[in-house]
Order: structure tokens, then C-alpha cells, then sequence
């Protein structure tokens, strides 16, 4: 479960989008951890050690294994030139002699799902005590050797401030890969505070908001031709309870300028026309392929939005070789965020609010939104070691967002390093620590078991 630690500078945020107050990300495997750190002090941590122990030493099952192309080595280094692959259960059974089952009996592929169910408990001096669950389900709906890994992941969370959080996330693959189907369902009743609109050079301040949110997106994808597919989707956001303190206590806020007032609830209904173009060799470490995915969203007062706008995404991912004959790779995120119209505010471009709330490593989640945005983040991941257990990371990231005159101001940047533990060899998944700095004193901290792209 990727969960990100923030500090800002200015004050500590409030809850983000998954899992519990002050961690944002999704879920992913066996493993579960979150740290978070609010004005420079640590808060709140949770790491099921029992679950990692009994899914590291545990025989190799299905569900967490991945089709052949997912698991490949890059040509410039084969299996056939490479000592036998470890990771942490590996390190696990020959602390404890137990016997570590061979290559060839990981790579037996069956169909199935593995579910797996964690709690989670901490507490945090701005939201109180919390508890929650994160249910997570993973593997194959039809025979692995045609078929794509599908995901499905249910958090939920409560804290003694009543911050609620709940939210249901999936991407599923039909057998065969002929249809596509991805969901993001949220329900969200929490407090965020915002900056204005604009670079973090125009902003002014820090403005509390609180609101209740209820998410809808589903959008189905039918294949065209090899990678490529196209696809219909729904999406609806409901903004219900919105306080703006300071516009409440009578100021002139960036919500109440925007807005042209205080509205306490907003609704954007609409369709959209989507493309999708996936030749990734995995969608956890992706070593070779392209990703594009690219939405056309209409919202209609027709279908019961307060008003008529649209909003055009597009999100590029490429992953070559540097030195080219080499392991490590060069990640390269490209994305692009654009609204037409009276879009409302809690539902404009930010920081943190795409589908995995992955963007913007070394800001707080909302703390650069305007009316369009374009994100752009590489990442370096070397392979520290030959047999694959350890690696390390350093990437730089860039947000370039509008002003209220329409034209793009100073871009903010971002950069961090990480290091990597592999969790699971059959489909490369790590064990992730980052630290990222952005502008204004901002940073995060960062733990998880994926790569962020």
C-alpha cells in the first residue's frame, strides 16, 4: 500500500486521499505500511509484520505472480547472465532455513485472485486516534498467458475527529484482454486546507476548507488493435458541506473569489471519449513499452451538473535503458491536465488529486491547483546489486500551473532520492523509500511497496 508522509512548512496537512489521515496512495500485495509526520514530529505508523512474514515465507502462490512478458529481463540482461534473483523472503528463509522454492516452480501461472485484509491503527494530535481496514484483491480473471493482472483494492478509515474516509479502487482485465474496465469510487469527509490558484509564487496563504465528497468514475475500455483501446466513461463528483472558515469569518478567499460566493455543495456530472495505448511489460516495474491514456470529459447540467464545462487529461509513460545495455531505467511521466470552463473549484487540476494521488512528490496534496496544469517527473532506478534485492532512485519532478490571467506562471519543481528492498521477485515489486523536497520548505516522506509510475 503506497502511503506518503508529508511536512509542510506552514502547517501540517489534513487527511488525504487513501487509507488513513495523513497517507494518501492505494493499495498493493501482502504488506502494509504508513508513517506521517505533521509539523516536523512523528505522528502515526503501522506495519503488519505478521502479514509480511507469512506472505514472504509462504509457497509461491498464483495470485501473486505475473505473466511471463511482466517478469522478463531486458535483453542486455538475461536470466541466462544473471545469478538466481532474490527478495525478501528469500532473505526471510535463509535466516530461518527454510527451503526456498526453485525459478521454475514460481512461474507456474494459474487464474484466481488472492484476497488479503489488513487493519489499521494510530493516531494524529490534529485528527485523534483512527482505525481502519484495507482489503486488496489481485491476480488473474482469465489464463495468465493471455490475460493481464486485474486489481482491486477497498480502503476504509475513522478517526476520533470524524474524519472519514472510504474508497474503492480497480482495474480490471476481461480474459483475453478484449475489455478493460477502471473504477474509482470515493467517499470522502475530511478537511483540506487550499493555497489559491496559481504557482506557489502567487499564493498568499493557507485557507482551511472542509467538505464531503462522493466519487463516481467508471470507464469502460474494448480493444481496437494490439495495445490499443478506446473506450465510454461515467464520472460524477459531489461536493456536499464545503466551510471555508476564513470566508466564513468574512475574508475574501481564492474559493470565494473563484466561486463568486461560498457555495456549500457542487455537482459535475459527464461522459467521456477515452484512449488507451499499453505495451508496458508490467504495470508494477515497468522495464520496456509505452503507456498512454488520454479522457475527453463533458459535464452537462443535462445530466445534473450545476454547470456546463470540460476537462481534457492525457497521461504519458515511457521506460528506456540508461546506459541502453543496461538494468536500470529511466522513467519518464508526462501528464497534462486542462479545464474549459466554470469547472468548480474543488474539482479543478491539483496536486495529489489524480486517480493513485502519485503526483507531486515533495508537496502536501492540493498544494498547487489551477485551472490547467502540466506534470512532468523522471526517475532514475538503478540496481544497486546483481541478484535484484536492492536498488535506489533519484527523480525530479516539475508542475507548471496557470494563472488567473489565463497564462502559465513559474513552474514549481520537485526532487528526491529512494531506495528499494524487492519484496516480491516474480513481479518485481519493491519495498519503497523516498524523500522528496519541493518549494516553500515543502517535503514528504515516502513508504510503499510500488513504484509511483
Amino acid at each position: 500500500m503506497q502511503r506518503r508522509m508529508m511536512h509542510d512548512a506552514t502547517r501540517a496537512t489534513k487527511p488525504e486521499l487513501t487509507g488513513p489521515p495523513g497517507a494518501r496512495g492505494h493499495a498493493c500485495g501482502a504488506c502494509s505500511i504508513s508513517l506521517s509526520f505533521c509539523g516536523g514530529m512523528p505522528i502515526s505508523w503501522r506495519y503488519t509484520l505478521s502479514a509480511l512474514l507469512l506472505s514472504s515465507l509462504a509457497a509461491p502462490s498464483h495470485a501473486q505472480q505475473t505473466p511471463p512478458d511482466s517478469v522478463s529481463q531486458p535483453a542486455a540482461a538475461s536470466a541466462d547472465s544473471l545469478p538466481p534473483q532474490r527478495d525478501l523472503s528469500d532473505v526471510l528463509a535463509a535466516l530461518l532455513g527454510r527451503h526456498v522454492a526453485e525459478p521454475e516452480q514460481e512461474l507456474q501461472l494459474t487464474p484466481g485472485l488472492s484476497i488479503v485484509a489488513l487493519p489499521s491503527v494510530g493516531y494524529n494530535p490534529s485528527f485523534g486516534t483512527y482505525v481502519g481496514i484495507g482489503v486488496s484483491a489481485g491476480g488473474w480473471l482469465g489464463e495468465p498467458a493471455t490475460t493481464k493482472v486485474s486489481v482491486f483494492a477497498l480502503n476504509f478509515s475513522y478517526s476520533t475527529s470524524k474524519q472519514l474516509n472510504l474508497q474503492f479502487k480497480s482495474d480490471a482485465w476481461v480474459p483475453g484482454n478484449t475489455w478493460n474496465l477502471k473504477g474509482d469510487w470515493r467517499y470522502l469527509d475530511l478537511s483540506q486546507p487550499t493555497h489559491g490558484l496559481g504557482p506557489i509564487g502567487d499564493q498568499v496563504g493557507e485557507y482551511p476548507m472542509g467538505f464531503v465528497m462522493w466519487r463516481l468514475y467508471e470507464t469502460a475500455y474494448l480493444r481496437m488493435s494490439g495495445d490499443v483501446y478506446a473506450g465510454l466513461g461515467y464520472h460524477l463528483n459531489l461536493h456536499q458541506k464545503i466551510n471555508d472558515e476564513r470566508a466564513t469569518a468574512g475574508e475574501v478567499t481564492p474559493y470565494s473569489e473563484y466561486s463568486g460566493g461560498t457555495p456549500e455543495h457542487t455537482t459535475a456530472s459527464g461522459v467521456s471519449a477515452n484512449v488507451l495505448i499499453d505495451s508496458r511489460d508490467s504495470p508494477i516495474y515497468g522495464t520496456r513499452g509505452l503507456f498512454w491514456n488520454a479522457n475527453f470529459r463533458i459535464y452537462s447540467t443535462a445530466l445534473g451538473s450545476d454547470q456546463n464545462w470540460q476537462e481534457l487529461t492525457s497521461d504519458f509513460r515511457a521506460y528506456p535503458h540508461l546506459p541502453a545495455r543496461s538494468r536500470n531505467v529511466l522513467a519518464i511521466w508526462s501528464t497534462v491536465w486542462t479545464t474549459f470552463g466554470p469547472a468548480p473549484y474543488l474539482d479543478l487540476p491539483a496536486i495529489g488529486w489524480d486517480t493513485y494521488s502519485k503526483s507531486g512528490r515533495g508537496y502536501v496534496q492540493g498544494r498547487l491547483r489551477a485551472q490547467n496544469q502540466i506534470y512532468n517527473e523522471a526517475e532514475y532506478r538503478a540496481v544497486l546489486t546483481r541478484d535484484g534485492l536492492l536498488g535506489a532512485v533519484a527523480f525530479v519532478n516539475l508542475t507548471a500551473s496557470t494563472r488567473s490571467t489565463g497564462s502559465f506562471g513559474r513552474a514549481d519543481p520537485g526532487a528526491g532520492i529512494g531506495l528499494r528492498l524487492q519484496f516480491v521477485k516474480r513481479t518485481h515489486t519493491n519495498l519503497t523509500l523516498d524523500y522528496g523536497w519541493g518549494n516553500a520548505a515543502s517535503k514528504g516522506l515516502y513508504l510503499g511497496t510500488q513504484e509511483m509510475f
